[in-house]
């Protein structure tokens, strides 16, 4: 079967959402499918650029594709799904969150501005009309769901899938140092880590891995914490390097605000060591079980610090937490060959519509 997956890119970004998109093509194609990947530019700034993206999506005809008819389309981000196409489902990565749940915060667009007001308007018109109208709608995880849910009224159903090299990752003797493995950004919220590094009674030590346009400012936050020897920024670094210093950790750190889903998570788990996540962290709290495969802490230095705390005064404890996160992420059967059922199964109108419940 002719499948088409239809995402974004943007250059000079390969993130979590590439790897996913990557993975399901993949995934597709080991399972016998001609795959046409499709590719819409997109910019988040300025904001009207979102208008440009939206407006090449719903005009451009991707029902046919190298000469031949895609059977059926899977659309994973915005303005992606506004792409028409008979046999269409989504597989909600996210909305164009800037417009949604961070509007109105420090993080999104700001109320009261006519231009970007007036662009909200648009983007929740199309996003209700093109998903609302869609064979089925998936999601990554139920965070997703739920937010889908309050802004736009659609259910959806969660579809959990591997990180990339899932079978690369391994447990190995632990080393006394906290993995932070993510983007230096402003929603992955490393300051809490650091300030909680310095607020800690222990000389815990953290690894961050990953680039971001915020390293500057972080590594300027260690200085005045006074903490600059117990913290590493290593920047980009291989897969086999990440998979390594998750094999070696004592724990992982990951406590962005309102995550979608969190490879991070998974990883860790897949490594058999403790994640350190905060209640307001969104898509991880769906995987850690507080106390039992990790701990789930308030997103405040203090609340984090007794967390780093525990992990380094009771190291067996801290390893049991992680083979019992390994443990329920075989127990969940996470895998590609599911999703790729599903969403062809919901492409093609052979899921049912009660399925659709969150």
């Amino acid at each position: 079967m002719r499948i088409g997956v239809a995402t974004v890119y943007t250059p000079g970004i390969f993130g979590g959402a590439e790897f996913l998109a990557a993975g399901l093509e993949h995934a597709f194609r080991r399972a016998g499918h001609t795959l046409h990947s499709i590719r819409i530019p997109f910019h988040f700034e300025p904001p009207g650029a979102a208008h440009e993206a939206m407006r090449q999506a719903a005009s451009v005809d991707f029902s046919r594709y190298d000469g031949g008819q895609i059977d059926a389309l899977i659309c994973l981000k915005f303005p992606a799904y506004l792409i028409e196409h008979p046999n269409k489902a989504l597989w909600l990565l996210h909305q164009h969150r800037p417009a949604y749940d961070l509007y109105d915060t420090p993080y999104g667009w700001a109320k009261g501005h006519a231009e970007t007001d007036a662009l909200r308007a648009e983007i929740i018109a199309a996003d209700t009309q093109s998903l609302g109208s869609a064979k089925a709608v998936f999601t990554i995880a139920e965070r997703v769901s739920q937010r889908l849910q309050h802004h736009n009224g659609i259910a959806s159903k969660a579809l959990y899938h591997p990180p990339a090299d899932a079978d690369a990752f391994h447990c190995a003797e632990a080393m006394p140092y906290i993995f932070a493995p993510s983007r230096l950004e402003i929603l992955k919220r490393q300051d809490l880590l650091l300030r909680a590094v310095a607020a800690c009674p222990r000389p815990v030590q953290v690894i961050f891995g990953g680039t971001g346009g915020r390293r500057a400012l972080l590594e300027d936050l260690a200085a005045e914490l006074a903490i600059t020897g117990r913290v590493r920024f290593l920047g980009e670094i291989s897969r086999a390097e990440m998979i390594a210093l998750y094999a070696h950790a004592a724990a992982v750190f990951f406590g962005p605000l309102d995550e979608d889903y969190g490879y991070v998570t998974l990883e860790a788990m897949l490594s058999a060591k403790p994640l350190i996540t905060c209640t307001d962290s969104g898509g991880p709290l769906e995987f850690v079980l507080d106390g039992e495969t990790g701990l789930i802490c308030a997103p405040t230095p203090d609340a984090v610090a007794e967390a780093l705390t525990q992990i380094i005064d009771q190291p067996a404890k801290a390893a049991a937490m992680g083979q019992a996160g390994r443990q329920r992420y075989a127990d969940m059967q996470i895998g590609w060959q599911p999703v790729v059922d599903t969403l062809l199964d919901g492409a093609l109108g052979r899921t049912n519509p009660s399925a659709r419940a969150a």
